[in-house]
């Protein structure tokens, strides 16, 4: 029996102190690879590496693809890419983005999971939504254990908690805590402190739309198609039911838990709804043109004047109704940007 020695680490926002908190108790001769994923713009510059390393006594740096994972190193997912481990072989990835984020937490604890099942130890920390829920409950589901941020003392509670309810078996930890417990859980001593929970069927490989000549086509594991479109590409959502935690994914990649697909189908609609406006002051303006400066007659003079009314009272309408409902508490966004901001 192999002992625990992967821990993967997911957060977003209000993330950034718990993380160095959390560098800073583990050891320098930790008897495995850490892997972090924290939410950052994807052109941003991150600094996360420098501040780990100076955190703690573990080196911190940017994965690079192709690099084998090693025990007492900290890899963090470079902004932009997803960071994978097949074969204990680190990959970068800029696939599809996952709960409208890339890095996503769901990538790579779903990498773990398959990879390294049992040996996993995932961590959810402080953030928005339930980016980290999904992967949870795959490493849950493949023997790992899920240690996930006290909801309570969490700058955004969101994340944890989702995971917490994703992964039942899941342990809250206050902060502070985290560091401790988690190097407990490791190594041949882990084993007696921390039994492994038992082991359930893992993701079958997954299967490209392309290669199918099904038009109702599922992904193996996928459980059925549902009629809602994809807020990133618009293709068809597949649902896929886990014991405690549904989510969605598109046949090209992109995959949402349910707060994070609830939150991108609201931007979406507020999209589509300013597209409305933009086309109906277009369709207004484009009427007074052609009523003004060409020969068009009386009787298509006053038609186009008629629609340039029309056009300009919807818009007028529409525009006020989006900015009185954006006046409500709106649904919590993805975040986009560095932890703790």
């Amino acid at each position: 029996m192999e002992p625990r020695d992967v821990v993967v680490i997911g957060g977003s926002a209000g993330s950034l102190g718990p993380l160095r908190e959390m560098a800073a108790a583990l050891p320098a001769d930790l008897p495995g690879s850490v892997l972090v994923t924290i939410h950052v713009g994807e052109h941003a510059r991150s600094r996360l590496p420098w501040l780990l390393s100076r955190a703690g006594p573990l080196p911190a740096a940017h994965a690079r693809t192709g690099e084998r994972l090693q025990s007492g190193r900290v890899y963090v997912a470079p902004p932009g890419c997803h960071l994978l481990m097949p074969g204990g072989v680190v990959e970068l990835s800029n696939g599809p983005r996952v709960n409208h984020a890339r890095p996503a937490a769901d990538v790579m604890f779903a990498s773990a999971a398959r990879w390294f099942g049992d040996r996993v130890v995932a961590v959810v920390l402080s953030g928005l939504l339930d980016d980290g829920a999904v992967g949870a409950a795959l490493v849950a589901q493949a023997g790992g254990l899920v240690v996930a941020q006290e909801p309570g003392e969490a700058a955004q509670p969101s994340m944890p908690r989702a995971a917490l309810a994703a992964a039942p078996g899941a342990v809250a930890v206050p902060g502070g805590k985290l560091g401790e417990v988690v190097s407990a859980m490791l190594g041949e001593s882990g084993l007696a402190t921390w039994p492994r929970p038992e082991r359930q069927e893992g993701e079958a490989a997954e299967v490209r739309m392309e290669e199918s000549s099904d038009l109702q086509f599922l992904s193996p594991g996928e459980t059925r198609l549902t009629r809602l479109a994809c807020p990133e590409c618009g293709g068809a959502l597949a649902e896929t039911v886990l014991p405690h935690i549904s989510y969605y994914r598109c046949h090209v990649g992109h995959q949402f838990g349910p707060q994070s697909l609830a939150a991108a189908q609201a931007e979406s609609a507020e999209s589509r709804l300013w597209a409305a406006v933009a086309t109906l002051e277009e369709t207004a303006a484009l009427a007074r043109h052609l009523a003004r400066h060409t020969d068009l007659g009386e009787d298509a003079v006053g038609q186009q004047t008629t629609t340039a009314d029309w056009a300009t009272t919807l818009a007028e309408s529409l525009r006020t109704q989006i900015q009185q409902a954006r006046d409500r508490p709106p649904p919590q966004e993805a975040e986009r940007s560095e932890p703790g901001r």
